[in-house]
């Protein structure tokens, strides 16, 4: 049949953009499969459904950045990741919980939660420490988190009443700790600066005396007992399975000073440890949402990060907001995870901490749960892609995903976790159930005001359910695009104002 097939000419340049003989930015096979009795099995790579198995060996460090917005697959991922490696490798895992999320899921897995409140560690045990080096330590967690002056005449006397307490207990300040001895608490530092601000030979220190007495009367105050009486042996937290449920405390400060105190004995206890020849993790310490503590390059994050290899231990960062990782842990991992991230500004950071292709930051709009842009860096140099993107990851259960959908919105979320999400709201259980009752029946595909009409009849404003739905990651412009249906012209250009406003502030932000 003539006229079939015809010869035609063809620009190199246009050739060229039909890539059909290019592979397909992905590391190569090599690099992704490892041998199952030394690597966690994570998923499938998107483009050639190459099976990923995370290998420290092949990696710089076993460190672990994991971000993305609430129910994008974040957690799932670390419950899974931390599952595989126990079986794996026979890891041991500390999880240092801020928001109460992993404690349900510990106990299932007959893991030990210890909450603070209802628990303590007193912030000046030494953990393996001198008692000068742990003064230190307490001092800088004071410095960075309880206001107190930085390098000022508070934070001298502050300091000399914490070495002067240890003295008080017997305690050689340069010399490792002899067992039987009975550590002092804050409370005896507040006494002695108290003592010492009735001083009235120098009017000047009386004052600084007091005000720093002052600050350590209000941590007192805040925290209860538990900053002052260890009820549980520091050692126990390196063994097993083990939560430090943070969310009971007060503040934001408090928690961060409890998970610093337990990452400076962790360091202490990494340091006084043999080197460890292989590169295998002994222990994964979860630090999840950390921000305050997760922001300072300096911080006992960063130390973990820079000396944990040679001591078997490795840390997994995650956050909701990737700017809130300093960028040198950020782009110092081994391995960086990050799931769906609604705002262009936190993309932004992500991208310019690992310099990702132009692909990938297409790509990153549109991950669905689960889905996860991948980012390596190989102990040697590989001729190949250290970025690709997982199609899902494959955990222990089932990922059952629900969508709340309308106007310009799709909001994607893990059913565990929008049920906590649920509950934090002020839902009861009964009322939890009837939501995904109606999850059920419409194919885990619910319209946002059926969703938002169902929370009212509940007993929920409207201006409640509109911070629930942003607080799952919906932008002001999505929530402009379900709400303005139906209103009048004057009423959705006030709407449109106050998100531009909104958005502008994010932006500075």
């Amino acid at each position: 049949m003539g006229g079939a097939l015809s010869l035609q000419r063809v620009l190199s340049g246009e050739l060229s953009r039909r890539n059909f003989l290019t592979r397909p930015p992905e590391p190569s096979p090599e690099m992704l499969l490892s041998q199952p009795s030394g690597s966690v099995f994570i998923g499938k790579t998107k483009l050639l459904s190459v099976p990923f198995f995370w290998g420290p060996k092949k990696l710089v460090n076993p460190h672990l950045c994991v971000a993305g917005i609430t129910g994008s697959g974040k957690s799932y991922f670390i419950k899974t990741f931390i599952t595989r490696a126990n079986i794996v490798m026979g890891s041991n895992a500390l999880i240092l919980d801020w928001a109460g999320e992993y404690c349900d899921w510990v106990r299932a897995a007959g893991g030990r939660v210890i909450s603070f409140g209802q628990e303590g560690i007193n912030l000046l045990e030494l953990g393996g420490a001198s008692p000068h080096n742990r003064s230190r330590q307490v001092l800088e967690a004071l410095e960075l988190l309880a206001e107190l002056p930085k390098n000022s005449p508070q934070a001298r006397l502050t300091e000399e009443a914490l070495e002067q307490a240890y003295g008080s207990k017997g305690f050689a300040i340069n010399k490792p700790a002899h067992s039987g001895k009975k550590a002092p608490t804050l409370q005896d530092v507040h006494r002695l600066l108290l003592a010492r601000s009735k001083s009235k030979k120098d009017a000047a220190v009386s004052q600084d005396s007091s005000e720093a007495a002052r600050r350590i009367r209000n941590l007192l105050l805040s925290s209860g007992k538990s900053f002052t009486v260890s009820t549980f042996p520091l050692s126990s937290l390196l063994s097993g399975l083990v939560c430090v449920d943070l969310h009971s405390l007060p503040s934001e400060s408090l928690r961060s000073i409890a998970g610093l105190a337990i990452l400076q004995f962790v360091k202490e206890r990494m340091r006084a440890g043999e080197y460890s020849a292989t590169p295998l993790p002994k222990l994964f310490v979860v630090v999840d949402e950390a921000w305050k503590i997760a922001s300072d390059g300096n911080s006992e994050v960063a130390t973990i990060v820079r000396e944990g290899r040679k001591y078997g231990f490795s840390l997994i960062v995650a956050s909701q907001n990737p700017t809130d990782v300093h960028r040198s842990i950020f782009s110092s991992a081994g391995t960086v995870m990050c799931f769906r991230l609604t705002l262009s500004s936190e993309r932004e950071y992500v991208r310019s901490s690992l310099s990702y292709s132009d692909y990938f930051e297409e790509q990153s709009h549109s991950l669905s749960v689960g889905q996860a842009l991948v980012h390596l860096e190989f102990s040697r140099h590989q001729a190949c892609p250290r970025d690709f993107i997982i199609s899902k990851i494959e955990g222990e259960e089932l990922l059952e995903t629900c969508t709340i959908r309308g106007g310009k919105m799709v909001l994607e979320l893990e059913k565990s976790e929008l049920s906590r999400k649920l509950l934090s709201f002020g839902l009861t259980d009964r009322q939890s159930a009837e939501v995904f009752s109606e999850f059920e029946r419409k194919n885990y595909s619910v319209e946002a005001q059926k969703f938002a009409a169902m929370l009212e009849k509940m007993g929920h404003g409207k201006s409640a359910v509109v911070s629930l739905l942003r607080d799952l990651g919906a932008s002001e412009r999505e929530l402009l695009s379900v709400f303005s249906e139906g209103k009048g012209r004057g009423e959705k250009g006030a709407l449109e104002a106050e998100v531009s406003l909104r958005d502008e502030g994010r932006s500075k932000k």
